[in-house]
């Protein structure tokens, strides 16, 4: 019987994987990866944290968990995997099934028979239409190349002032990075928010607050349309829509594109990037495709989306390798699920946005529920906000994202699960989770969350958000109850117009206090006294009354 001939193109992620899933499935298998880069199998999401010396040498991110460095020996040794390093797949023959490649140092071309093929080109940064863009210290950040590069100019060069041209996970994570330098950071995101493909605005405002009292400047809303040079050529500044801002380096951060040019040129079917089905085929039976070059579909809303993740483009790879080598798995699709951390706050999101599910249809209830990450009586509590997205209709969760200092990883997963199968506000507010006091309160913030969006939907929470908040604050009409102690009170002022202190305790002997004929709006830190205050007030017969989503720990005012 003829060796089984598999070639993949690509070795970063998906590509290494499937090479190296291949094998364990075939062991007589012929597996040749290409890559015409100059590193192997790294992890590229650790990039910003190598710059930002969290990691402190480049090998580390391109090491197994007993520190063995994947170069192509390793590979050939440990695996019996070939791998061309240096070389450049430039076209599919798909009639002969051959694969023509370039070495990209000498120009030499040569082919490779395959029996099956696996693209696994992943994508490219994407550089929008600024002049000047050319200029030394203007950079990218998507391969160690680029790190290195600018680790190089960081130490030559006097550098005070860093522009990042976007406001996205990888713009985000490497401001930090460039920040541990000593150096002053700007950053400029064309859309109204930071982390819009990540975050609510609501939960992305709290957040950009958060980051700009860790010293980054944050401009929204801006567009860069000129990247300015000095004499010598190199970055002095940017010009914008709304002026001009200083800074001697640039990093350029607007999101990636997905190599397709090779899948094209071969006739295959592409959309946003690669068209696979459930089992990673491309439109030719024979080749196979993953990571940041396809396209998945989401499982909430059943639609193509490009999501390109590290952690995809693994599970891509693992099914990859299964499948060539005659397996018949299935790949469930994605819910878009991301987590982040600067500084010291962390910021997360799984499934549909709010606006999301509101063009799919969906009766949208949201709710904002602001908690400790231990029990409130255990030293090391931090806070995390969550919001919940479910449809009002039958209660199903359809989105989750979560911000703050606390652990948010644990509750995010478990959001992950729950939307994964389905899951109804009911039955996420009695799931049976872990609990004693060094990891979570009894009554964990999820469960919360769920009971508020079952509370909304029953018609006992009369929520407001935070933007309606935010708008009456001067209006004569509304007066707002502070429900605080007056120590809280210190922390952290409200700027409106009119407003009645009166703590919880002594809300109902002190009821006669509050005029009938305003809308009333009722408060404090984290909205646990204000909805019993609401429950209470209508109890009492007070109609217009509503309680502020989250209270106003988190919120900028």
């Amino acid at each position: 019987m003829e060796q089984l001939k598999i070639v993949v193109i690509g070795g970063v992620a998906a590509g290494p994987k499937a090479a190296a899933r291949a094998k364990r499935c075939h062991p007589n298998a012929q597996v040749t990866i290409i890559e015409k880069g100059e590193w192997l199998s790294y992890g590229g999401c650790g990039l910003p944290y190598f710059l930002g010396a969290t990691v402190k040498e480049l090998k580390d991110l391109m090491a197994t968990s007993w520190e063995a460095v994947r170069t192509p020996e390793f590979f050939k040794k440990a695996k019996d995997i070939d791998v061309l390093m240096g070389w450049e797949a430039v076209k599919i023959d798909r009639d002969n099934k051959r694969v023509e490649i370039k070495n990209v140092n000498t120009g030499e071309t040569q082919e490779l028979p395959y029996d099956k093929l696996v693209l696994a080109t992943g994508a490219e940064p994407n550089t929008p239409p600024i002049e000047g863009v050319d200029a030394a210290g203007v950079f990218h950040l998507k391969n160690p190349r680029h790190t290195l590069d600018m680790k190089e100019y960081l130490l030559n060069n006097d550098i005070t002032n860093a522009i990042v041209i976007g406001g996205g996970l990888i713009g985000i994570e490497t401001s930090e990075a460039i920040a541990n330098w000593g150096i002053d950071v700007t950053i400029i995101e064309m859309q109204d928010q930071v982390l819009p493909f990540l975050l609510d605005k609501e939960l992305a405002s709290a957040f950009a607050a958060y980051l700009e009292q860790e010293d980054l400047n944050i401009i929204t809303g801006t567009k860069v349309q000129k990247i300015i040079k000095n004499q010598k050529g190199q970055v002095k500044g940017v010009e914008t829509d709304k002026g001009i801002i200083e800074g001697e380096m640039v990093l350029i951060s607007a999101g990636v594109r997905p190599n397709i040019a090779l899948a094209e040129q071969a006739g295959l079917n592409v959309e946003k990037g690669i068209i696979v089905n459930e089992f990673l085929q491309t439109s030719d039976p024979d080749i196979y495709a993953g990571g940041d070059c396809v396209v998945c579909e989401h499982k909430v809303s059943e639609q193509k989306v490009y999501v390109p993740l590290g952690s995809t483009a693994n599970k891509h790879g693992r099914i990859i390798g299964t499948n060539v080598t005659g397996g018949n798995e299935q790949f469930p699709g994605v819910l878009g699920t991301s987590i982040v951390k600067v500084f010291d706050w962390n910021a997360g999101r799984t499934g549909l946005s709010e606006a999301e599910a509101k063009q799919l249809g969906y009766d949208v209830v949201t709710a904002f529920v602001p908690g400790p990450d231990k029990a409130h009586f255990f030293p090391g509590k931090k806070l995390i906000l969550t919001k919940l997205i479910a449809d009002r209709e039958t209660g199903k969760i359809l989105g989750a994202q979560l911000i703050g200092p606390g652990d948010i990883a644990r509750r995010l997963d478990i959001m992950v699960t729950a939307i994964t199968f389905g899951a109804t506000a009911h039955q996420v507010a009695n799931l049976d989770l872990a609990y004693a006091p060094p990891f979570s309160p009894a009554m964990d913030n999820i469960i919360n969350a769920a009971n508020v969006i079952k509370n909304i939907i029953d018609g006992k929470a009369k929520n407001m958000g935070y933007k309606e908040f935010k708008s009456k604050l001067d209006d004569d009409n509304v007066i707002y109850i502070d429900l605080r102690t007056e120590e809280e009170r210190k922390a952290k002022s409200l700027p409106a117009k009119n407003i009645l202190h009166i703590p919880y305790e002594e809300l109902r002997a002190r009821s006669t206090e509050i005029p009938r004929d305003k809308e009333i709006i009722v408060f404090c830190i984290l909205s646990t006294r204000a909805f019993e205050a609401q429950l209470i007030l209508n109890h009492l017969g007070f109609k217009n009354v509503k309680f502020v989503d989250a209270g106003i720990q988190f919120w900028p005012l």
